[in-house]
């Protein structure tokens, strides 16, 4: 969820939190302070009906109306008066109506009597009622209002922010052209640009400076590679070694071949990380799934392995041409090594998926980790171990799921477009 979005539904969470609070809060403020009102009335009521029935020349009569009962009664009486809230039912409107009632005691020309007033409540209901919808009305349109113009000060507020971040997605480390985020007239986003500017520049300083010294280590290396190489190729020509001596060179000249392959690896690994083959083209994988066939016959030849392949030759994609000849490659590279003589590689495309199967050996590692860089299945194997570690950083690159299993002594690469 965006930010904006998340920092306006807080607000209307809260609002509406503060609306309930408040409208149940109103309602019952409004109710007590007509209550009181009324409370106010019934005993300015009871004094003057006291006082006048006490000038009443005539005896009182028992008295009972909706707002007004009078009794007589006998014996003594409490003296306390008691406010309570009633319903009586009127045969005019066929209902009950609510009432407030007072109950009191009172001693008139040597007669105790009861005395009860009454005061509808049905007016201050209506009052309390109109007061109250008005009062959620206003809280409404309040909260529509408030919510209205802080989406619309937060769309504005935000704004350098969002550019911040076109820019960041925008940004390469190997471009010639600087971040250069502009300036704010809000401090925080002024700050945060000042760094993303500082950070960045000094990224893309370490990132030319590395990968300088990468490419000038790979292609110093070659020379004095390719020295011992020919030396090494005129020792083990030389007919006056012995056969330990030769050994010795063999082992040698191999060391140089896994050194160098090493070198390689290492300087291609690099070079995908850092993204330098991001140009795309439409590229046929069952065509070149083919080619990379062909150009392996040999190996697989010499293992004698047999082949069987399912390939959709309709699948096209985006893809890097490079990348996609070395991921083809790498894959039928480890399918091939890490078999057995005799054994078998299926292969599988469709659009949705590649899945390189081969028989072979349990590994010796834990699979979780022959993906990364100088992991391999077999320790003791001379290749580097960097053919999977390549695979994985192509497909994340591309967006595609890698998956490992070994299943019935099957080694099963998936990929998933």
């Amino acid at each position: 969820m965006k930010l904006l979005k998340k920092v306006i539904l807080y607000f209307i969470v809260s609002s509406v939190f503060i609306f309930i609070l408040g409208s149940v809060s109103a309602y019952f403020v409004l109710k007590t302070l007509i209550a009181e009102e009324v409370d106010e009335t019934l005993i300015s009521e009871k004094n003057r009906i006291v006082k006048q029935l006490e000038q009443s020349a005539e005896s009182i009569p028992n008295w009972k109306t909706i707002h007004l009962e009078v009794r007589q009664i006998k014996g003594n009486f409490a003296e306390k008066e008691t406010l309570s809230d009633t319903l009586i039912y009127t045969k005019d409107t066929g209902e009950f109506i609510p009432l407030r009632q007072l109950h009191f005691y009172t001693r008139i020309k040597d007669k105790n009597y009861r005395i009860t007033l009454r005061r509808s409540l049905i007016e201050k209901e209506d009052l309390v009622a109109g007061v109250t919808g008005l009062m959620i009305g206003i809280f409404i349109a309040t909260i529509l209002l408030l919510n209205l113009i802080n989406y619309r000060s937060e769309r504005k507020l935000w704004k350098p922010f969002y550019k911040t971040l076109q820019s960041l997605n925008a940004f390469e480390l190997d471009s010639q052209k600087a971040l250069n985020l502009p300036s704010v007239n809000i401090l925080e986003f002024e700050q945060l640009n000042k760094t993303l500017n500082a950070l960045t520049e000094k990224l893309r300083r370490d990132y030319r400076n590395l990968k300088q010294f990468s490419e000038n280590a790979a292609h110093e290396m070659q020379t004095p590679l390719a020295i011992l190489r020919s030396k090494l190729d005129i020792m083990i020509q030389d007919q006056s070694f012995s056969d330990e001596q030769l050994q010795n060179i063999r082992s040698l000249y191999n060391a140089l071949n896994r050194l160098s392959r090493l070198n390689q690896s290492l300087n291609l690994l690099i070079r995908i990380e850092n993204q330098e083959f991001n140009r795309k083209r439409k590229v046929d994988f069952s065509e070149l799934i083919k080619q990379q066939l062909e150009n392996l016959s040999e190996l697989i030849q010499i293992q004698r392995l047999s082949v069987t392949t399912d390939l959709d030759a309709d699948f096209v994609t985006d893809f890097n041409p490079f990348m996609a000849e070395t991921l083809i490659s790498n894959l039928l590279i480890n399918a091939i090594k890490h078999n057995v003589p005799e054994g078998r590689i299926d292969i599988e495309l469709n659009a949705r998926r590649l899945r390189i199967s081969n028989s072979g050996q349990k590994p010796k590692v834990n699979p979780d980790i022959l993906f990364e860089r100088f992991k391999k299945a077999n320790p003791s194997s001379d290749s580097p171990g960097l053919g999977l570690s390549i695979v994985r950083q192509i497909c994340l690159q591309n967006g595609i799921d890698i998956n490992y299993a070994y299943v019935n002594a099957r080694h099963t690469i998936t990929l998933y477009f």
